[in-house]
């Protein structure tokens, strides 16, 4: 009878065990599928959808309304005596921000991309950068004078470094003129404007800028609503992501531009006026 007994929790011991295993092998099989399921940040699978988030960051309205005389692509001419002037030049000068006039940065010392329609010649070598707090304060040491590109294009400019840095959470007003030059020979002043917000990169930002590579980094700039860097870095990469700097350029009309080289707006005391590509 005592052995029967043994026999049987013997029996029941190992049933039990077996129970534990398959028990155990379903957990993790359950686990190691979910893993397998959970959606990871992919440049390849966010960037089918990033057109609708530039269309998304380009339409987004700033509260208070859009800055005062904005034409399109989200840039601002002056009007008055330069009408003529700036008339014959289409696309016109426009400033790549989005359609709110507003563009947000985590960076101290931004980057912008503008369309300048025409070179640099006798008449009109230089371009001038102003930045102004709130309080309509200067930032700037004095106003920057920049060269032009010798064609016309697609050209960056650097807020530089011996200026003081963008403060978090602090919104500023920037100007940029340039001198156009009729068929005439006139000339007169043509101007864009707009705003940058500086924010704070927070930690959901950071984690995906480290799980990608360089080249696809204005994936999660994009997806985070970071205007100047997704353009930035983009153009830095439109040799690989053609197809998106395409994309983003239709927004404003200057998919002929695709394919052309960027130039940088170098200050005047840095005298050169050969584009250089970046």
């Amino acid at each position: 009878m005592l052995k029967q007994i043994q026999r049987l929790l013997t029996m029941k011991h190992k049933k039990l065990s077996l129970l534990r295993q398959t028990l155990l092998i379903c957990t993790l099989t359950s686990v190691f599928s979910g893993t397998l399921l959970t959606p990871i940040f992919t440049p390849q699978v966010q960037a089918e959808s990033l057109l609708d988030r530039f269309g998304a960051l380009f339409n987004n309205k700033r509260p208070g309304g859009a800055a005062s005389g904005r034409s399109r692509a989200g840039a601002t001419r002056s009007g008055g005596n330069d009408s003529k002037c700036s008339q014959q030049y289409s696309p016109p000068l426009m400033a790549l921000v989005p359609e709110s006039n507003e563009g947000t940065t985590t960076k101290e010392y931004p980057d912008l991309l503008l369309y300048i329609p025409f070179g640099s010649s006798s008449q009109s070598s230089t371009a001038t950068f102003r930045l102004l707090d709130e309080q309509k304060k200067s930032v700037l040491k004095k106003p920057i004078k920049l060269t032009l590109p010798e064609k016309k294009g697609i050209v960056r400019f650097s807020l530089p470094a011996t200026e003081k840095p963008l403060l978090v959470g602090q919104r500023y007003r920037w100007y940029f003129n340039v001198t156009c030059v009729s068929e005439k020979g006139t000339q007169s002043r043509v101007s864009v404007d707009g705003w940058i917000k500086r924010v704070e990169a927070d930690s959901k930002l950071v984690a995906q800028l480290k799980q990608v590579p360089a080249k696809d980094q204005y994936v999660p700039y994009a997806e985070n609503k970071i205007w100047h860097e997704t353009v930035t870095q983009l153009a830095e990469q439109r040799s690989v992501h053609k197809q998106d700097w395409n994309q983003l350029l239709s927004l404003f009309g200057l998919e002929e531009f695709a394919d052309a080289p960027i130039a940088e707006l170098n200050p005047v005391k840095n005298v050169s006026l050969i584009p250089t590509p970046f």
